[in-house]
């Protein structure tokens, strides 16, 4: 156990320090593919009945009219993200047609055999709704439409104001509040990366495609053939400090390469993309963990970030739990929150180049060999080191924090979760990436039939468990809000600012 962990956490242990974490502030944002009965993706449009992908605060899609995302607002309330997610199922349910039900996977169903069939999300025909729907065909371009399909599940986790500023004073820093705070997230997400092979190990449940299953893999969504950009070899994304980060994403955003140049950004009158930059905008930078802060719907968010500094963090490591009919469980979530709690509190040196390499490799190993108990990864003095060895190392650090946050919402489920993770490293048949490949043996069925047979049997739970009528009126309600703000949109005039300039506009670097 680390001594700076230990009296740390000593130091914190008072009613007042509790009291402050008590307003810790989580949120989902989880991605589904409507499917029809074909088993394939649904070919009609976004639900109107869900409202407007353009302006709801809560349902939207992602990459295609198909893809459905839920979005819970945050909330210091335990129990509320996972009741808002529950209750966006339901809706949804009572909105679909009886012939489409939501893909319990992250790797997704049959796709057209043509990629051109694959429907881009659209959103109108507002500068932002244009906006929105090119960046996504940017995104079909540059990676294929298929790779955009993968869904996973994204978490939200942000610490009190009233946290950060004792904090502050207890570690006597010397640097403004909301400077020490982007750097303390950031301090967060190196110490994250440095062992974030361990999120596929314990959490990944993507072993299998509709084309292959890998008996040793744990999560393809994370691997080379799931969803990720290519090697950033010349445009590292840097988390050492605030400044070197902005840097490091401005570069990208900023940077014509010549691959992007030969796709075209305008072509015969029509966009193929944003720009010919490394990244269209930060948004296509595909982290496992990313910082970011609200923003208004037309601004940019590094431009956001640039003025407000970093607000919280948006774990993107986890793929959609199918043993889950929300797509993620209490336990992952207790788990993560003394995951992220431990790397605030240990030390987080620089990471440097060969830091990265090596973290890259462990993570590229453990996606596709996780279930080999005898993986070796390379600890930071890059040394052969055990994974199941290592793993139950960081659980017995992760119980210190576990036990103390148990203290803090005066309720075990931190312990719990901790306890569970131990048992399924000690137990490699309790992951979730083993069990689904357990369930394939068992029912001598591959992937598709598989998944098919998981997702009606959460739409069955939705439609046995419809919502309240109360709550069908809040939604409904929240639905027709949104067609009437995107009207909004649509009716804004356009002969101030055509989209080539807005788009220019938009573009421009901002200092």
């Amino acid at each position: 156990m680390k001594t700076v962990l230990l009296e740390r956490l000593k130091k914190l242990d008072t009613p007042r320090w509790h009291s402050y974490l008590q307003g810790i502030q989580r949120g989902f944002e989880k991605e589904s593919l409507r499917v029809n009965s074909h088993q394939t993706i649904a070919d009609t449009p976004h639900p109107v009945g869900l409202g407007s992908s353009l302006t709801h605060p809560m349902i939207t899609t992602d990459y295609s009219e198909a893809l459905l995302e839920f979005i819970t607002p945050p909330t210091t309330d335990l129990d509320r993200p996972f009741q808002d997610l529950n209750e966006l199922h339901q809706y949804a349910y009572a909105i679909l047609p009886d012939n489409e039900i939501l893909w319990g996977g992250s790797m997704p169903c049959h796709l057209p055999q043509n990629e051109t069939d694959i429907p881009i999300a659209q959103y109108g025909p507002s500068h932002l709704g244009q906006l929105k729907h090119i960046y996504r065909k940017g995104l079909g371009y540059r990676y294929g439409k298929a790779m955009q399909m993968i869904a996973g599940v994204h978490y939200n986790f942000s610490l009190p104001i009233s946290f950060w500023e004792a904090y502050h004073h207890l570690l006597a820093s010397p640097e403004p509040l909301q400077d020490f705070i982007s750097a303390q997230y950031l301090h967060i997400i190196r110490n994250s990366l440095r062992l974030s092979w361990i999120f596929p190990l314990l959490f990944g449940a993507s072993p299998a495609t509709h084309e292959w299953i890998e008996p040793q893999a744990t999560s393809l969504r994370l691997s080379d053939r799931g969803y990720q950009n290519r090697s950033q070899t010349n445009f590292s994304i840097s988390y050492n400090t605030f400044s070197e980060f902005i840097q490091s994403i401005e570069h990208a955003v900023y940077t014509s390469i010549p691959a992007y140049e030969k796709i075209g950004v305008k072509v015969e009158g029509k966009y193929r993309q944003l720009s010919s930059s490394f990244f269209q905008i930060e948004d296509e930078h595909y982290g496992l963990i990313r910082p970011k802060r609200v923003s208004l719907p037309e601004e940019r968010m590094l431009t956001t970030l640039k003025k407000g500094g970093i607000e919280y963090l948006e774990v993107r490591a986890l793929d959609l739990d199918p043993f889950s009919p929300i797509g993620i469980q209490v336990d992952t979530v207790s788990l993560i929150d003394s995951f992220l709690f431990m790397c605030l509190l240990e030390d987080s040196p620089p990471l440097t180049h060969l830091d990265e390499a090596r973290l890259s490799q462990n993570l590229a190993a453990v996606v596709k060999e996780g279930l080999n108990p005898a993986l070796i990864l390379l600890d930071k003095d890059d040394q052969p080191k055990n994974m199941r060895a290592w793993g139950l190392e960081i659980i017995t650090d992760l119980e210190k924090t576990a036990d103390f946050l148990d203290k803090v919402y005066h309720v075990p489920r931190f312990s719990t979760a901790c306890h569970a993770a131990k048992m399924a490293l000690k137990d490699f048949s309790q992951l979730p990436s083993s069990r689904l490949l357990s369930y394939f043996k068992k029912t001598q069925a591959s992937y598709i039939p598989t998944l098919w047979e998981i997702s009606l049997k959460h739409a069955q739970f939705f439609k046995e468990h419809p919502l309240s009528s109360a709550k069908r009126q809040y939604y409904d309600s929240l639905a027709k809000e949104s067609l009437a703000a995107a009207e909004v949109f649509k009716n804004q005039p356009k002969d101030t600012l055509s989209f080539d300039d807005y788009l220019a506009k938009y573009l421009t670097k901002k200092d």
